[in-house]
C-alpha cells in the first residue's frame, strides 16, 4: 500500500514563541517581551524564511527575555570574545572552538572543548551573538547541576530551596531570598566544581541562619568541613573571573 506523503506542519505558535501574521510589517522581526518572544511575518514571506530568521536570532531573543523577566541582567558584549582560543569551564581552561555552520541556528555543545557554531554572515554580531548564546547555554546546565548538589546537603539539616535561579550578579556569588530562593551567580559554572558546591551550601545554611553570625559558619561546616578552601579561592580569583567577562 503506497503511504499518503506526511504533511509539513506549519509554523505555530508555543508557550514561549508567539507566532503573528501581520499585513502591515514590511520585515521579519522579533519583539521580546516580558514571558514572551513574538515573531513577526509580513505577508507573502514563506514559513521556511521564517523559520529560518527564528532559528537565526533565538539565542539573542532568549537572552532578552530572561532579562525581561527578571531572571537575569543583559550581559554586555565581551570584546573579542570569539578570537578568544580559551575559556574557563569548572576551573580549568579548555579550548574554544567556534565555527560557522550552513545551519540557522546556534549551537552550543561542551565536553573537553566550547564548541560554538554560528550561522554565516553575522559579522558585526558574531561575538555578541556567541556570548549571549554560551550563557544561555550554561545557565540551563548551571540550573541541574546546582538542583542535584542541593538535593545532596538538603536532607542533613532538612534544609529545602523553594526555587533555584542563575542570574548575572556584579557582586554576588549567590544569595537566598526572603523565601528560601537560592540564587547563583552564572559565572560559578566557570569556577571549580567544589567552589560551585561550597556556593550552594552557603546559600542553603542561609536558609536557617539569616546571617553570618557563627552559628551559620558552623552549619556550612557540618556540610563541608573544609569550606575555607573554597572561600580562599573566590576570594583570590573571583574577581578575575568577573572582570574577564566584563561583569
Amino acid at each position: 500500500m503506497k503511504l499518503a506523503p506526511a504533511k509539513k506542519q506549519p509554523l505555530t505558535s508555543t508557550d514561549s514563541i508567539q507566532i503573528r501574521r501581520s499585513a502591515k510589517a514590511k520585515r521579519l522581526r522579533l519583539a521580546v517581551k516580558p514571558g514572551l518572544i513574538e515573531l513577526v511575518i509580513p505577508k507573502g514571506v514563506a514559513e521556511a524564511q521564517a523559520l529560518a530568521f527564528l532559528n537565526q536570532h533565538k539565542a539573542w531573543a532568549e537572552a532578552k527575555l530572561l532579562e525581561l523577566n527578571g531572571k537575569a541582567s543583559l550581559i554586555p558584549p565581551t570584546e573579542n570574545f570569539t578570537a578568544r582560543s580559551t575559556l574557563p569551564w569548572r576551573g580549568k581552561e579548555i579550548p574554544l572552538l567556534i565555527q560557522e555552520a550552513p545551519s540557522s541556528r546556534v549551537r552550543v555543545a561542551v565536553d573537553e572543548a566550547v564548541h560554538i557554531a554560528l550561522p554565516q554572515g553575522l559579522k558585526e554580531m558574531r561575538d555578541e551573538v556567541a556570548l549571549r548564546a554560551f550563557y544561555v547555554w550554561v545557565s540551563r546546565w548551571l540550573r541541574g547541576r546546582v538542583a542535584l548538589l542541593a538535593e545532596r546537603h538538603a536532607p542533613l539539616c532538612n534544609l529545602r530551596q523553594r526555587e533555584i535561579r542563575v542570574k548575572r550578579m556584579k557582586t554576588r556569588w549567590g544569595s537566598c531570598g526572603p523565601r528560601n530562593d537560592i540564587n547563583i551567580n552564572w559565572l560559578l559554572a566557570l569556577a571549580p566544581e567544589s567552589v560551585l558546591e561550597y556556593v550552594v551550601v552557603h546559600e542553603l545554611c542561609h536558609i536557617a541562619e539569616r546571617n553570618h553570625s557563627p552559628a551559620f559558619w558552623s552549619l556550612v561546616a557540618k556540610h563541608l568541613p573544609h569550606y575555607a578552601v573554597e572561600r580562599r579561592w573566590l576570594k583570590l580569583h573571583g574577581g578575575e573571573l568577573m572582570r574577564r567577562f566584563n561583569l
